[in-house]
């Protein structure tokens, strides 16, 4: 596909023919953008495109169309003014010619500005720094990288080029291996901010040195920073939270995906949730619950309440329990975002959980994308005390369970920014993190037909039917919500009347938010009666089982 190949020659079609002299350069795209789109308008023409990573960036060519799923770790690096278009002579004929450099380097070693410097336009770029997406599963890694590789890249001159580099502290996981790219950006329309997930589809750039600061060096004898490969982006789109390859960008499920998932969501659901029970020693009512985190997400902040959060703590007194390693197999399996944090002291005290900047922003462990599950585990924490540094770790942790928001942290301010990250902690005792649900375990032995592992097509409609349900519009009618209303105030009455404890309206938030998700599972969009029911039933296990002690 030559727009592949050499997209530098559509882009120069397209300027030739749309641009218009004495057009202003910030608002006019000459046509690129609706023709890429046009291009690339479904899943299936994008998994074309190579994907741009660190095994890909040691072959794929310059100037060469590439895809590249990311999240955006920095905003904040500096603008450049760059030459948008230019006389140039072609070397060696000394042809003349008006050529476009927006989504380039700028002029191509055969080719040489000429002193007509009213024949020069200039352009502002903006740069953000990107890194892969923190915790993506393999089972993603490998869905999205193009069906045939070979049929990807036919035609491209491939050249070996030195391994790409990296800003260690400007990824969330320690010593956890990562891709970066500068983005460069030619549009003031676009709207994306620090900690979202985007699809990059643009032309792969020179690398460039970037300082300990957040500018870039392009003077070629500077020996400071690491080279950081560049993009420049064509089409950049916000990706919605489920981070599943096959969805569309948007995330909304298809008519026809939501008919069959509500066909057959209740057969997965309880496949579903006899595969997480296997990870939690067979205790069906623990992985129900985790099915339900699972499905969580922030739906709405009204007067700032945050619906739809569900952080769940499983407490499992046994020791050396291999809950927490069999939780993020399991969850790795079927999420496209994972990650597992052991909250040992060395962890807690020597690290950053949140971000902080100086001359650049550094990333934290909680800088990740929305939808993004971290399995934190508590089991591994020993003796000792917490430092200053540790106990503004498990504040920020605390910020994200209680109110999905982390504090960006600067020498003289903090800016609050909202998140959307599930929190699923294992622990011995109650967590040192307040959360909406915490239960003890209570093992029950398999049976032998119950341990089987899920064969592959299993596994894509647990993957398809957790990221699909997940976003899908979910309605709460205001018959069901009367009804609701009734029930909760009759039985006050009854428990005052009794001199029994009442029911309180945070336990009536939490049934409704079980009922939501409950209702998902099950895949139904609407609330019903039998749905309600569950989620009280449910809610007065969670009563239960909070305070009881793990039997073996």
């Amino acid at each position: 596909m030559s727009v592949i190949e050499r997209p530098l020659e559509t882009i120069q079609e397209l300027f030739r023919k749309n641009w218009k002299e004495g057009e202003s350069t910030d608002k006019n795209d000459f046509g690129v953008t609706k023709h890429f789109q046009e291009l690339f308008d479904t899943r299936e023409k994008l998994s074309k495109i190579p994907v741009l990573d660190a095994q890909s960036i040691s072959t794929l060519p310059l100037n060469s169309l590439v895809r590249f799923r990311c999240m955006v770790q920095d905003t904040e690096l500096s603008q450049e003014v760059a030459l948008f278009a230019s006389t140039i002579s072609n070397k060696p004929d000394g042809e003349e010619a008006f050529i476009c450099h927006r989504y380039s380097d700028g002029p191509h070693e055969d080719q040489m500005l000429t002193s007509r410097q009213n024949q020069e336009l200039m352009d502002l770029r903006s740069s953000y720094y990107c890194v892969s997406v923190p915790g993506q599963s393999q089972w993603v890694k490998d869905a999205d990288k193009p069906t045939d590789l070979d049929a990807a890249v036919d035609g491209l001159k491939l050249e070996e080029k030195k391994a790409s580099e990296v800003i260690a502290e400007r990824f969330p996981f320690p010593a956890v291996s990562h891709f970066a790219a500068v983005v460069k950006t030619h549009s003031s329309d676009v709207s994306i901010g620090v900690a979202d997930m985007v699809e990059v589809i643009g032309v792969l750039g020179a690398s460039d040195k970037v300082s300990s600061g957040d500018s870039f060096d392009f003077q070629e004898e500077s020996t400071a920073g690491p080279r950081i490969p560049t993009v420049h982006a064509i089409l950049m789109n916000k990706v919605e939270d489920h981070g599943h390859p096959e969805l569309e960008v948007n995330g909304r499920p298809t008519e026809t995906d939501l008919e069959n998932l509500t066909r057959d969501a209740k057969t997965i659901r309880e496949n579903l949730i006899q595969y997480i029970a296997q990870a939690v020693r067979g205790d069906k009512f623990a992985a129900e619950l985790v099915l339900l985190q699972l499905l969580a997400r922030v739906y709405s902040r009204p007067s700032g309440a945050v619906l739809g959060k569900f952080s769940l703590n499983l407490k499992d007194s046994t020791a050396n329990s291999p809950v927490a390693k069999s939780l993020e197999n399991v969850a790795k399996s079927v999420l496209p975002k994972v990650h597992a944090i052991p909250m040992t002291l060395e962890n807690l005290n020597k690290n950053y959980f949140y971000p902080r900047g100086e001359e650049h922003l550094c990333s934290g462990m909680l800088q990740v994308t929305r939808g993004t599950l971290l399995l934190l585990d508590e089991t591994a924490m020993e003796e000792g005390t917490l430092v200053d540094q540790g106990i503004k770790n498990l504040k920020a942790v605390s910020d994200v369970s209680l109110y999905q928001t982390l504090n960006y942290v600067f020498p003289y301010n903090s800016l609050e920014f909202q998140t959307d990250i599930s929190l699923l902690i294992i622990s011995f005792g109650s967590s040192l993190i307040p959360v909406d649900c915490g239960i003890t375990l209570k093992p029950e032995p398999a049976s032998p037909d119950q341990q089987s592992e899920p064969t592959e097509e299993e596994l894509q409609s647990f993957r398809r039917y957790i990221s699909a349900l997940r976003l899908a519009e979910y309605k709460f009618s205001e018959d069901m919500a009367k009804e609701i209303e009734t029930e909760f105030m009759e039985q006050r009455k009854a428990a005052s009347a009794a001199g029994s404890t009442l029911i309180t309206p945070n336990d009536l938030a939490l049934n409704i938010s079980l009922a939501r998700l409950v209702a998902l599972s099950k895949g139904e969009l609407t609330l019903t009666r039998e749905c309600w029911d569950h989620a009280v039933a449910l809610s007065k296990q969670i009563k239960e089982r909070s305070s009881t002690t793990t039997t073996e």
